[in-house]
């Protein structure tokens, strides 16, 4: 089987929002490319760039959604952005990512190792610290590498507040990497659930790659917030790594969970008073904990 790879250079002011229509149009898959070495390094000398390159994959003959993306950035980033295609195997879509994927420390203990990588001299070395946790991960082309910002909070939240014996309820878990953090902390229970069946299939893949100190009852679902399963238990916590506009529109749905505890994230620091007025007026209760890195914040509510 073969894809239609566009990279994609733009603006890094407008990824987020990329992204976004990305997601409405049902590509078959993208990630961002955070560091490319094959670009040369900005006059100034700085590795940090102001644009950003993306990855995106759709249907060898879907021409109709790469007119689309062609149109978007004319619209959005005319004279400042860049796409170049070409067709690519099935392999080369799959494994592509792995070039710029390697293994990293968030939080205080938590390492991300991907599964490629387990016999590698930096794995051995992140195992020789006793009090290392190293979730291993595959993200494939589902949401979830770890190097974004708001799950880079996410996990370094979880790390703190996530107790032995908790029920958790994930949602849009993507690549699963947040309830597999949950998970190394001896949790009871954990419901996930994504509306994409690839990003399904890759947390049940991640799930098995990693061993846990503790046996878990895990559960993860294709669907959203409407899923009838959420509704049969209570849950200690809700993860939501998701945007504001998600958010908002399945409020009347996510004020019917069984949790008093929400843990937001995938939230630019623009919406932190369009959210704390939303979870006012719906959920009740308070804004118990905050943080922001960069552009983006974590907002933990209690009710």
């Amino acid at each position: 089987m073969k894809y239609l790879e566009l990279k994609v250079n733009l603006p890094k002011e407008i990824s987020e929002e990329f992204t976004e229509f990305l997601d409405s149009i049902s590509v078959e898959g993208y990630y961002e490319i955070l560091f490319d070495s094959t670009l040369p390094r900005p006059a100034s000398g700085e590795i940090l760039r102001d644009d950003t390159n993306i990855q995106v994959y759709l249907g060898e003959f879907d021409r109709e959604k790469e007119l689309k993306i062609i149109i978007y950035l004319k619209a959005r980033a005319s004279g400042n952005s860049f796409i170049e295609s070409r067709i690519v195997e099935t392999k080369e879509f799959e494994e592509a990512y792995k070039e710029f994927y390697k293994p990293f420390q968030v939080g205080e203990n938590y390492w991300i190792i991907p599964t490629w990588e387990k016999e590698s001299e930096i794995s051995k070395k992140v195992h020789a610290e006793s009090n290392n946790v190293i979730l291993y991960m595959n993200p494939g082309l589902a949401f979830g590498t770890g190097h974004h910002e708001t799950t880079k909070l996410m996990i370094s939240r979880i790390e703190k507040i996530v107790k032995e014996g908790m029920s958790i309820l994930d949602m849009g878990t993507g690549s699963g990497i947040l309830s597999i953090a949950a998970a190394y902390k001896k949790v009871k229970e954990i419901l996930a659930i994504d509306i994409d069946p690839n990003a399904v299939r890759a947390t049940e893949f991640n799930w098995a790659e990693n061993r846990f100190p503790s046996p878990v009852d895990f559960k993860v679902l294709e669907g959203g917030f409407d899923h009838p399963e959420i509704e049969k238990k209570s849950y200690d916590l809700m993860l939501g790594n998701i945007t504001y506009a998600v958010i908002s529109q399945n409020i009347e749905f996510i004020k019917r969970i069984k949790t008093n505890r929400f843990l937001f994230s995938g939230l630019i620091i623009e919406k932190k008073e369009d959210s704390i007025k939303l979870f006012s007026e719906h959920l009740g209760g308070k804004l118990a904990y905050e943080e922001q890195f960069n552009d983006w914040i974590i907002l933990e509510w209690e009710r």
